[in-house]
């Protein structure tokens, strides 16, 4: 599988639960294939306090509009944690390589990530919804 280069990514930004969420995550995962790709995300992302985070960043449970250049169309998902992934509800796992891909990127950012035949693709985030109120 290829790697994305470190140069040719975008700047990510992660919550720091979100971080610390995925950091626990990825420890009992392998450390290839999406698990890996996620790592790396990890290893180079900047991290903020919830309270600082932009509102405009891909985080863990926001519902979000992405394209990518192997489909004319524009596919809403939420990015969560494999216990609550449901594919069919657009719930999709985070350690899967739309979700590793997907992760801290900020509305109208692109990044060329690989996919599971371990081509190219180039996944772009259109929009996210508005988090649902806290209770």
């Amino acid at each position: 599988m290829t790697s994305p280069r470190k140069g040719a990514l975008p700047a990510i930004t992660l919550r720091s639960d979100d971080f610390d969420a995925l950091d626990r995550l990825v420890g009992a995962l392998p450390g290839s294939g999406p698990a890996g790709l996620l790592q790396q995300e990890l290893d180079r992302a900047k991290v903020c306090e919830p309270k600082t985070m932009p509102k405009n960043v891909v985080t863990l449970n926001r519902w979000l509009h992405y394209s990518d250049d192997h489909s004319p169309d524009t596919r809403r998902v939420q990015l969560v944690l494999p216990k609550e992934a449901d594919i069919d509800a657009g719930r999709v796992s985070i350690p899967s390589y739309v979700g590793a891909g997907l992760i801290g990127l900020k509305e109208g950012q692109s990044i060329m990530w690989p996919d599971p035949s371990g081509a190219a693709r180039k996944l772009t985030l259109v929009k996210l919804e508005d988090p649902e109120p806290a209770n």
